[in-house]
């Protein structure tokens, strides 16, 4: 299988890049080389319920390399749902310290846990000699300040991790303001593992930029700019210069296979409001985004949401795609 001049993984985005969506998309497009899952939460009463991992279960990715991500902080219910995901035939996990969700971050989990070193040292310590899978971590370059990404780093520099995924931003930005780059170049220059980038890769334009500041790194993680732009990957890699009608369809023709691939595993209303997450996305696509929202956010059947989406379609114009 011929190999990606650029390594383009499918960022974990809660309640959008479930299995569904990741198989839906390797039908349409291509140029995405594998997926971090969407995290699996540890917790006290956590027994490892089926349920928990239903989007792991290796029926229903076979189109995609996926590698499962964990958030918590308990060395054993790491280690219990890190052995079952590895009799799944998951070789590796990724281990999210970067979630921003203020929830989330006040409890030391996801990029809660950065301004703790000596707590992370105890953790991967006392998880990586009882893993059987390899360890993954993303992470953002502090909670607080940026001054805790090189505490975190000396930390990580100690242990074998398969790589680190970096999104150049901190906890309390959440997913906006100053993406610090010269913060993660000063990093780069610190670390001994390999790095993955990740963050506001929404163009062309956007991956250039960044490809030019990190010339060491060849992986880059894309979340929402996929979503937004499902070509983009072949963009990337391909130079691809897209033909606005077949690329129309195209697009079309993905958003109402996801559609229908969505209903067949949740209920009518389920779907409406699961595709209306999605055409958050989708609306930039066309010139008049605010008014393409409106519609399908006012769509309350399956028939007003198919008969909407095909006015759209019928009548909106739709921006570059290379842009």
């Amino acid at each position: 299988m011929k190999k990606n001049k650029h390594q383009i993984i499918l960022a974990p985005l809660h309640g959008f890049t479930d299995y569904v969506f990741r198989n839906v998309y390797c039908k349409h497009f291509s140029n995405v080389d594998s997926a971090i899952s969407p995290f699996i939460s540890l917790t006290v009463a956590d027994n490892i319920n089926i349920n928990r991992i239903r989007d792991l279960y290796p029926t229903r990715n076979t189109s995609l390399k996926v590698i499962p991500q964990l958030l918590g902080t308990d060395p054993q219910q790491f280690i219990n749902m890190s052995d079952r995901l590895y009799e799944f035939g998951y070789k590796e996990v990724n281990w999210n310290l970067g979630c921003p969700i203020k929830k989330i971050a006040q409890k030391k989990r996801g990029s809660g846990m950065l301004p703790y070193p000596e707590l992370l040292d105890q953790l991967l310590n006392e998880i990586i000699p009882l893993m059987k899978n390899k360890l993954s971590v993303k992470i953002r370059l502090g909670y607080n300040d940026t001054q805790e990404a090189y505490e975190i780093i000396k930390v990580l520099n100690k242990y074998p991790l398969k790589s680190v995924c970096i999104h150049p931003r901190l906890g309390i930005q959440m997913y906006e303001g100053e993406l610090h780059h010269e913060v993660l170049k000063d990093i780069i220059t610190k670390t001994r593992h390999k790095l993955i980038y990740n963050g506001d890769i929404n163009t062309l334009s956007d991956f250039n930029f960044i490809n030019q500041n990190y010339p060491t790194i060849n992986k880059f993680m894309i979340g929402r700019g996929l979503i937004h732009n499902p070509f983009l990957p072949q963009i990337i890699n391909e130079n691809f210069h897209l033909n606005d009608e077949e690329a129309y369809v195209k697009f079309q023709s993905f958003i109402y296979d996801l559609k229908e691939e969505i209903l067949n595993h949740k209920t009518e209303k389920q779907t409406i409001n699961k595709m209306k997450d999605y055409w958050q996305y989708f609306c930039l696509r066309f010139k008049n985004h605010k008014e393409v929202f409106d519609l399908i956010i006012h769509s309350n059947t399956l028939s007003e949401l198919n008969s909407v989406t095909n006015q759209i379609f019928l009548k909106e114009a739709i921006n570059n795609w290379v842009s």
